[in-house]
């Protein structure tokens, strides 16, 4: 299951009323657009989308249009959300509605063993993050893809500071984690040395020369480090001794973080979608291209990867063919995405012009459609 198009509008009837419009996805994406245009925005509503229908939190006022898409079906997904309550929601499948409510919370939902019965759920809460197998098989897709859908800040310290307790009541473990060393240790449990060897390769691609890479147990002194227990440490090929997670450089953590996760998911072949906001930030220019072109080739090669990024950066931008870019373009509170689908005149008639990609947006290239829509 994949996100195919998706529309969100929040703050309707007021002075901060934001929507972004026309908006569909491909397997790989990479938002382009001029700063404070929506981009972080526009990653942000798509998390909250899974945390809503995961039931892990809940908005006050937003609206969404979404289509999901597997091999055999489509679904279109609407959501209202006004003064902290649910107002409208529906669920269609292939033409047939299998979910629909108004404000009150009343509504009629389709099951498999005896079709379509009424419900009423709280004010507050979906009716889409209900949850039986035999009644609403179809309702666990969406649930596959909210609880797969994993969102990265690379701008952030990527949890640099924390370790992982693997022992007592927190020895749990679990690959969907936001911790690099936990996603390192089930990883390298599962798959061994290819996936360790998987982990160095990349690292080794986008210009890290690291011998070793392992999770170990260390006692900190320090009060800033929030370790539990067990953290990551390297080896590089010309330093010896080794270089802890506390004491690896930010930029290579972020790098060496999204590798450990998008390597593992790409091994474990379940269907997942990757935002990450801000790709390359605090890279220089020739890792940052590396690991974007790193991270596309993954996303090319396993096709349960659907990958979004963001970025503002103009040699990221350059690195990346324009057949990925989703240019967001702003008019006070509304956005609009142009991309080489509804955009394909544009897009092409630019690519002939011989310029480098920044050019397509510094130069405000687009500009002309929009004014005229």
């Amino acid at each position: 299951m994949i996100l195919k198009s998706f529309e969100y509008s929040e703050i309707q009837n007021t002075e901060k009323y934001w929507v972004i419009k026309d908006f569909t996805l491909e397997k790989i994406n990479l938002f382009t657009a001029k700063n404070a245009t929506g981009k972080s925005r526009t990653i942000d509503a798509i998390n909250w989308l899974s945390v809503l229908i995961l039931d892990k939190g809940f908005k006050s006022n937003a609206s969404y249009t979404v289509e999901f898409s597997d091999e055999s079906e489509n679904y279109h997904y609407f959501l209202k959300i006004e003064e902290k309550k649910v107002s409208s929601e529906k669920l269609i499948c292939n033409n047939k509605t299998l979910l629909s409510r108004d404000e009150s919370g009343k509504g009629k939902i389709y099951t498999a063993q005896i079709g379509d019965i009424e419900f009423q759920s709280p004010e507050n809460k979906l009716a889409i993050s209900r949850r039986d197998k035999i009644q609403y098989p179809y309702l666990e897709k969406i649930h596959e893809w909210a609880n797969n859908l994993h969102f990265y800040s690379f701008g952030s310290t990527m949890n640099q500071e924390y370790g992982k307790r693997l022992e007592g009541k927190n020895a749990s473990l679990g690959g969907d984690s936001d911790i690099p060393v936990e996603v390192f240790v089930v990883g390298n449990f599962e798959f061994d040395k290819k996936y360790k060897k998987a982990i160095l390769s990349s690292m080794r691609k986008i210009g890290y020369k690291l011998s070793d890479i392992d999770a170990e147990r260390w006692l900190y002194l320090d009060r800033n480090v929030r370790s539990e227990d067990y953290t990551l440490f390297i080896t590089e090929k010309d330093i010896k001794g080794l270089i802890l997670q506390k004491e690896i450089s930010q930029g290579m953590f972020r790098a060496m973080s999204i590798i450990i996760h998008l390597i593992y998911y790409a091994m474990m072949k379940i269907p997942v979608t990757i935002l990450i906001d801000d790709i390359g930030e605090g890279l220089d220019f020739e890792r940052s291209s590396k690991l974007i072109k790193l991270l596309i080739e993954l996303a090319e090669k396993n096709k349960n990867i659907q990958l979004i990024m963001s970025t503002n950066d103009r040699f990221v931008m350059n690195n990346v063919p324009l057949e990925y870019w989703q240019v967001i373009q702003r008019s006070g509170g509304k956005c609009r995405v142009f991309n080489c689908r509804n955009s394909k005149e544009k897009f092409d008639e630019f690519q002939y012009m011989g310029l480098n990609n920044f050019d397509f947006l510094a130069t405000d290239y687009i500009s002309s459609k929009w004014k005229k829509t």
